[in-house]
């Protein structure tokens, strides 16, 4: 009985830590990456779907669909997470084919206070 319990609370522990250690997004990233795109594509919504880890490499990827389009969904790899802490700068989306119709021909620099976008964030609303 002692070692189903000990199993028992092993489990649960393990189960902790998988939860722990697996990388967390917030809303406020989420929408500087929103104005990042924007600045470059014409979106009317972009549903943020999956946040990961790759342990080998260090290098998370964030999971986007843009305008509701199953076609417009692309990965994008993160280096370094300070990129998430800023709304400035240009970000770009691959492969350029198949967002080539929704590329701006003139990069909105100017400060953006408010997205009139549909956002879709990872964990709700």
């Amino acid at each position: 009985m002692k070692k189903v319990i000990a199993i028992i609370i092993l489990f649960f522990i393990g189960a902790m830590a998988v939860k722990c250690s697996k990388p967390t997004i917030t809303k406020e990233q989420q929408d500087n990456i929103a104005v990042r795109i924007y600045r470059n594509y014409d979106i009317q919504e972009i549903e943020f779907l999956s946040f990961t880890k790759n342990d080998s490499t260090g290098t998370y990827y964030l999971r986007i669909k843009l305008n509701g389009d199953e076609k417009k969904e692309t990965v994008l790899s993160i280096y370094d997470l300070s990129v998430l802490e800023k709304s400035e700068g240009e970000m770009s989306l691959s492969p350029h084919e198949y967002f080539d119709d929704i590329k701006r021909q003139n990069i909105i620099n100017d400060k953006i206070e408010e997205l009139k976008i549909k956002i879709t964030y990872i964990g709700g609303k």
